[in-house]
């Protein structure tokens, strides 16, 4: 964890500037900032930030994580943050770039994008926001990134222009959040799932369908403020056995509604299958 003070951090409350505070570890210890507002990091080092009027929207629950948890360390969805990696060290030059990741969920991806630039010579750090609790503690878990649970679609505590780096990864998009955030040329990656991802499990395992206009509405959103860069995409099939195929499900929107073990006893009659992962990475340039 850098100094307290390399944080380019905002009070959610006021808007003010806002000062992370370090335990004698070096691990958080909470935000302050002038105005008074404090919020205490847990022993685990995330900090939630969301007091007053809960967010409309449902986190993650700790079951749900605990499964997305298994599936990515796993190494199935590797040729995803590989992808990242490669397009951030590739295309972004900062020798000591922030990195933003927006609905980070276990902070998965934010590590293998570290790693890379780490290994590019560079050093990296990162902010993590995700509405879910149990997805804040395990990002919080390396000591490059910050934690925060957050509703991303509020404004992020944030200074503008602060990140040159940003990653959204299957998460909800705020654009005009992206554009105050990413300093002018930062880097926006951002991973949609192609019409074939994970086709093979909609019916059994009620998975939500791809939206055929979301590469339409994604460039829409982002043409005023960004410019695409480039786009990678990325294909493979998987055989899964039953419990594997249960986990991709449940750690997405199904798993609100059913339970691993529901899931799992209706892929299990079947036996193993070949399922399809499809999606493209768009790289945009901050104009």
């Amino acid at each position: 964890m850098q100094s307290a003070s390399a944080w380019p951090l905002l009070c959610p409350q006021c808007g003010e500037p806002a000062r992370l505070e370090l335990r004698p570890t070096g691990r958080p210890a909470g935000l302050r900032c002038a105005n008074g507002h404090r919020y205490d990091a847990a022993k685990q080092g995330h900090i939630n930030l969301l007091t007053g009027k809960p967010s409309k929207f449902l986190e993650d629950t700790p079951a749900m994580i605990a499964s997305r948890e298994a599936w990515l360390e796993s190494g199935a969805y590797s040729p995803i943050s590989a992808a990242l990696g490669e397009l951030a060290v590739r295309l972004n030059d900062d020798a000591s770039p922030l990195l933003v990741d927006t609905g980070s969920g276990t902070g998965w991806y934010t590590r293998a994008v570290l790693d890379a630039l780490s290994a590019a010579g560079r050093d990296p750090r990162a902010v993590d926001l995700d509405l879910s609790r149990a997805g804040a503690q395990r990002a919080a878990r390396d000591p490059r990134v910050l934690s925060f649970v957050w509703d991303t679609w509020r404004h992020w505590p944030l200074a503008e222009a602060s990140a040159s780096v940003l990653l959204d990864v299957f998460a909800p998009r705020n654009p005009p959040e992206f554009a105050r955030v990413l300093r002018r040329g930062g880097l926006a990656l951002v991973v949609v799932p192609l019409p074939g991802h994970l086709a093979q499990l909609r019916e059994d395992a009620g998975l939500l369908g791809i939206d055929g206009d979301k590469e339409e509405r994604l460039a829409a959103h982002l043409e005023t403020d960004f410019e695409e860069l480039e786009s990678v995409d990325v294909n493979a099939w998987m055989r899964l056995e039953p419990h594997a195929a249960a986990l991709v499900a449940h750690m997405g929107p199904a798993g609100h509604h059913r339970a691993l073990a529901d899931i799992l006893a209706e892929l299990e009659t079947s036996g193993p299958r070949d399922v399809e992962l499809s999606v493209r990475v768009h790289a945009y340039r901050r104009r």
